[in-house]
């Protein structure tokens, strides 16, 4: 998968409604163009991801097309969304980073988000996704830039805001980590 694609799945797998857009809207969704639209629709038709009767489209073999989607994201897109990497100004800021208020253009990812759902798991490693600059995390007064920081800095490469059960159970699955892939599981029910 290319990064047209990843994107326009990635949308598709948000909501179930996406489907039955027209490629224009999800272009403009996507942030991608109508042929890259129209030849992931066909790619995800041949491999029978999706039903067209001309009347109706619908999505088919959800979780498949998530374990898809999750590998071609982790192997060929996120480590082109890196923008840097932070660490805790204190290791009290790195104890309390749950009450870290970041602001609306950022948002937790990967084991954060899944101890903020529920608890299960002592976050190691800190993914952020931004639709700003990195620079917001140095205003929260508990973070600074450092190249061999716990706190990876994405680009957010979607519209909505807030945390996305995808990216977390991705990032989760990123990792490699036992423990992360039970996190990973236990959100599955959320994507």
């Amino acid at each position: 998968m290319q990064k047209a694609e990843i994107k326009i799945i990635f949308y598709l797998l948000q909501d179930s409604a996406n489907v039955r857009q027209n490629f224009r809207q999800i272009a403009a969704e996507t942030s991608t163009s109508i042929g890259s639209v129209h030849s992931t629709f066909v790619d995800l038709s041949e491999r029978g991801y999706i039903i067209d009767d001309g009347m109706t489209r619908l999505l088919r073999k959800r979780q498949s097309l998530i374990d898809r989607w999750v590998m071609a994201y982790n192997e060929n897109f996120k480590s082109k969304l890196l923008i840097g990497r932070f660490k805790f100004l204190t290791a009290k800021a790195k104890d309390q980073w749950q009450d870290i208020a970041l602001p609306d253009t950022l948002c937790w990812s990967g084991e954060p988000a899944a101890a903020l759902q529920d608890g299960y798991i002592l976050p190691q490693r800190w993914d952020i996704y931004t639709s700003d600059t990195a620079d917001a995390l140095i205003a929260t007064a508990r973070m600074i830039p450092d190249p061999q920081g716990e706190i990876f800095v994405y680009q957010k490469f979607w519209k909505k805001n807030g945390i996305l059960p995808l990216i977390v159970y991705a990032d989760l699955l990123a990792t490699g980590d036992d423990r992360c892939r039970e996190a990973a599981e236990r959100l599955k029910s959320l994507i």
